[in-house]
């Protein structure tokens, strides 16, 4: 297996040199660094971590840390931050809840994210990860912890969807999914600054998977005062509920529109092209990228880092025709 020495070697620099080009280092001229990576492809070099990591006391690994795996939100975010953190030298390692404490500990990560999500025990939890002596922050929080984070708008996400189908005409707006209060919360708010009533009847109930959004809309009872337009508390709970109203013999945008929250490749390509609200994945996972780096180097940071959504516009969303 060839070594760091060997490639120093053929590249004609110091093994410093190709230590440092092979972890991103910036001191290292862009040329410099292109050959050193083109030698190392070359011969099949894969870095000895545990050497790496006796040397430099940094294993040049981040931890991220997931609640589940069944969103595809969480493969898009997963797959974002893996790509942002190769730019800048770093290895990901994807880990559920609880298990990562032990992961790593044993491979000494440089530093962790941790994806916010309900905690039957907050405290607990937090105990346990503060024992890591490591940089961590909470990506995705609603809360305002005493230490770095970076928070997603999604009350004014929720707002942005409701003043939009406003815009539209609507002014019977409903909400399928009743599973985060924030939204929940985000919905009743923005229907009070749009000057809308709010209907404890549109809000149907469903949790987050793509059944709790199709049985929602199939369960509901739709009358003269049924909403005419409709939010889904996620991407999958907003599918399901369009697979619903179609089958229904509902058209989409024409008898009822639909806003999804969470904007993924997939929701351009469903039954109807969805318009969705939400974060911009790729700002996410490049500031989760920078402020885990910079917490590593012990650099100051300002906090919180807030993520603004976006609308983005598609085909089910149209005019009220009432």
């Amino acid at each position: 297996m060839i070594t760091i020495k060997d490639i120093a070697k053929l590249a004609g620099v110091s093994y410093s040199t190709v230590s440092k080009a092979l972890n991103g280092d910036p001191r290292i001229k862009h040329e410099t660094r292109q050959k050193v990576l083109q030698i190392a492809e070359k011969h099949q070099y894969r870095k000895n971590i545990l050497a790496s990591q006796l040397s430099t006391g940094r294993s040049n690994i981040i931890g991220f840390v997931l609640d589940e795996l069944s969103n595809p939100l969480f493969a898009t975010i997963s797959g974002n931050l893996h790509a942002e953190l190769k730019k800048r030298g770093y290895q990901m390692i994807l880990v559920v809840a609880d298990d990562g404490l032990d992961v790593f500990s044993q491979l000494r990560v440089d530093g962790c994210i941790l994806w916010d999500y309900a905690l039957d025990n907050r405290e607990a939890f937090w105990k346990r990860y503060s024992t890591l002596s490591m940089p961590c922050f909470v990506l995705g929080t609603d809360e305002t912890p005493n230490s770095p984070y970076i928070k997603i708008d999604r009350k004014e996400g929720i707002y942005m969807a409701v003043k939009h189908l406003q815009e539209q005409g609507h002014r019977r707006i409903g909400f399928i999914g009743n599973s985060q209060l924030v939204k929940l919360e985000g919905y009743r708010e923005a229907l009070q600054r749009t000057g809308l009533a709010f209907n404890p009847a549109h809000v149907l109930p469903a949790h987050s998977s793509w059944e709790d959004g199709y049985f929602a809309i199939r369960n509901y009872s739709f009358d003269a005062d049924s909403p005419t337009a409709f939010i889904g508390l996620n991407n999958l709970v907003t599918r399901g509920a369009l697979r619903a109203l179609l089958e229904a013999g509902q058209l989409v945008p024409q008898d009822i529109s639909l806003i999804g929250y969470d904007d993924l490749p997939d929701m351009q390509y469903a039954e109807v092209a969805l318009t969705t609200i939400g974060p911009p994945l790729d700002e996410l996972a490049a500031q989760a990228a920078e402020l885990i780096v910079a917490l590593i180097r012990d650099e100051e940071v300002d906090y919180p880092v807030v993520i603004q959504p976006k609308l983005y516009h598609r085909s089910s969303v149209g005019l009220c025709r009432g």
